[in-house]
């Protein structure tokens, strides 16, 4: 069996956060609050009120999703890594948004090998030796189960920096790390 790695879909492969704020927006008439960068699978620590955010996640989950962009290079980098290692897609989004993310993955080509909608994500998978994320939580989560980590750089991971984590800006650097040999 191929080495795992482990691939977050929102903010990572999909452009979610835009699409968080619209709603926000489209809920409220409000803008979304700059102070707030939590990202979509974040939200729940965030200062917003817990019915608002439950609002946000019943719409993002049932009617966006089918509408995010993907993010410039993932398919292809993936399509590369996918020679290598088992492309596991491991997602905080509810599992009743399976067949919305489903569809999402094939319109866009996106390969993958797994599809694990879970909030425990070094917990879904055996044998993940790398995995990229843009959620601190997650990545602490990967980082104490000993995996190589790389952190896809979003507003709200900007003060997260743990040793041991490779924050990346977008999917050829990450190809690039990769590829580079370790000195």
């Amino acid at each position: 069996m191929r080495p795992g790695f482990a691939v977050d879909i929102d903010n990572v492969v999909a452009q979610a956060e835009r699409e968080v704020q619209r709603i926000f927006h489209e809920l409220t008439g409000k803008a979304w609050p700059s102070e707030t960068y939590a990202s979509a699978g974040g939200l729940d620590t965030s200062n917003l009120a817990p019915g608002l955010i439950e609002q946000i996640f019943d719409y993002f989950h049932e009617r966006s999703i089918p509408t995010l962009p993907l993010v410039p290079g993932a398919r292809r980098v993936l399509q590369q890594l996918q020679e290598d290692y088992r492309i596991v897609l491991i997602t905080a989004r509810r599992p009743t948004a399976r067949p919305q993310t489903l569809a999402w993955l094939e319109e866009h080509g996106i390969p993958f090998d797994e599809l694990h909608h879970a909030k425990d994500k070094p917990e879904v998978a055996e044998g993940i030796v790398l995995a990229v994320d843009d959620h601190p939580e997650h990545v602490s989560d990967y980082l104490e189960q000993g995996v190589r980590v790389f952190l896809m750089d979003q507003p709200w991971n900007r003060t997260f920096s743990p040793p041991g984590v490779t924050r990346v800006f977008c999917w050829d650097e990450l190809w690039r790390m990769l590829k580079e040999p370790l000195i």
